[in-house]
């Protein structure tokens, strides 16, 4: 697979991240992520490189532009809302004699 291949690729993949950022609910997000795969398979055909560059260039343009301010993240995720919760005691604190509880008293 070529390097301009796998650019389009993460475009698109991009796309889709941010739509999925915006439309949240499953239906709308599949009527945006339809969208843009036309929007993508528009361009497929497209052979003069001063054209490809500038429709990149665009989208990336468009990408920068719609910018979630605050994007979705999986709950499990690094920085998710049950990231590190609950997290076990480490065992030299253990070893302490020191307990979660030891704050509540």
């Amino acid at each position: 697979m070529s390097a301009h291949q796998l650019y389009v690729k993460s475009l698109y993949r991009k796309s889709l991240k941010l739509a999925s950022d915006w439309y949240w609910q499953r239906a709308e997000f599949r009527e945006k992520a339809v969208m843009i795969r036309g929007l993508f398979e528009q361009n497929r055909h497209l052979t003069n490189q001063k054209e490809i560059q500038q429709h990149l260039l665009r989208t990336e343009g468009l990408l920068a532009k719609y910018y979630h301010p605050q994007p979705y993240i999986a709950p499990s995720g690094l920085g998710g809302t049950k990231w590190e919760r609950n997290i076990p005691v480490p065992e030299e604190m253990i070893r302490r004699g020191v307990t979660p509880l030891d704050n509540y008293s």
